[in-house]
């Protein structure tokens, strides 16, 4: 309204100033006021328009900002995790458990540390040591955690003891681990989801391959950069690692003997043998879980069996004899690699952005 009371000054100054032309003849001074006067009735009446039009705009762009935001809050909200949500059986919730096993051997001061880690990790049943030193163990150290530790005691020292069947274990899911390797809790509880979905597999950290010498029958056991250089694996080591509790009976009781009797002679390759014979038996590759972890042994200086004179060529040897008593080679090469969907980002994960536009 203020626009069009402007406009009716300017058309009144208009017939004002010809009235006067008519009267007398406009001086220059008079004519450059009455150019001024309109300019200034002009530029208040575009300003007045602007202002009454903006809210209009703006109120459009707010509404659209709206719906976008509820579109976002609408495609993160899209299930109600507490809608239905059941109350596990017995059964159902020993599966939701796991038991960890510490295999360790005269290092008790990371064994401590072991325990009081794990510990604070969700989803851990019980902790089993498997401790091959003596006959009294230092069942003292259960003091460290609220959950049960338990020493599995053997008489016979053997590198095989750490995959020897379990007594009163109530969970089918099993965490082998050495004790210089502390897994992060979040990483661990990841492990064990994958694991679930691939229980009748090895489920690890530390993946590695192994290959074929050329022109003759020898195997090679190949490290993490070949790994990564290659973009495929074969092995995850049972120095941390998921697996069923159904394959310590497996192992103790129907691995080949002179397998067990290589592993026993030379304290290596435990974990080649169990992946032998997970494989052999099901035909299925590992699966590797990216996560976060501390492994302490790989700066030991006190003679641990990784950091031994031609740990390699050991375990390339071990592949090799392992291949002729299984009677073949049972490995099965994978490239597929689990990891926590809190990684991933439209960046990373480009059609992650279109299924954002397609559920709008």
């Amino acid at each position: 309204r203020t626009c069009e009371v402007a406009m009716a000054d300017i058309e009144q100054v208009v017939r004002s100033e010809k009235d006067k032309e008519k009267s007398v003849a406009m001086t220059g001074r008079a004519l450059r006021l009455w150019k001024l006067k309109l300019k200034s009735r002009l530029v208040e009446c575009w300003r007045v328009r602007n202002t009454w039009r903006t809210p209009r705009y703006l109120g459009v762009v707010l509404v659209l900002a709206l719906f976008l935001v509820s579109s976002f809050v609408w495609r993160i909200s899209d299930v109600d995790p507490s809608y239905c949500k059941a109350t596990p059986s017995r059964t159902v919730a020993s599966q939701e458990k796991f038991t960890i096993v510490v295999n360790t051997f005269k290092r008790q001061e990371r064994l401590v540390k072991s325990i009081r880690h794990y510990s604070r990790c969700p989803a851990v049943d019980a902790i089993r040591i498997v401790w091959s030193e003596s006959l009294t163990p230092p069942r003292e150290l259960a003091s460290l955690s609220t959950l049960p530790v338990i020493f599995d005691v053997h008489e016979k020292n053997s590198i095989n003891n750490r995959f020897l069947p379990l007594e009163n274990v109530r969970t089918e899911g099993i965490f082998n681990v050495d004790d210089d390797i502390l897994v992060d809790c979040s990483s661990l509880y990841f492990g064990f989801q994958t694991w679930r979905t691939a229980r009748d597999t090895l489920v690890g950290y530390n993946p590695r391959i192994h290959s074929k010498s050329r022109g003759e029958c020898k195997y090679n056991y190949k490290q993490w950069w070949h790994v990564w250089w290659g973009g495929s694996y074969s092995i995850v080591l049972t120095k941390a690692a998921f697996s069923h509790h159904k394959y310590f009976r497996e192992y103790t009781e129907n691995l080949p003997r002179s397998v067990w009797d290589h592993v026993h002679k030379n304290k290596n390759c435990e974990d080649i043998a169990m992946q032998f014979m997970v494989s052999n038996l099901t035909g299925l590759p590992p699966v590797w879980v990216q996560g976060s972890y501390s492994d302490s042994g790989v700066i030991d200086f006190k003679g641990g069996i990784s950091t031994g004179a031609n740990h390699y060529d050991k375990r390339s040897e071990c592949v090799t004899k392992f291949v002729d008593m299984f009677g073949g080679m049972p490995l099965v090469e994978s490239s597929v690699v689990a990891a926590p969907m809190s990684r991933w980002t439209p960046m990373k994960t480009p059609p992650a952005v279109w299924e954002w536009i397609h559920k709008i």
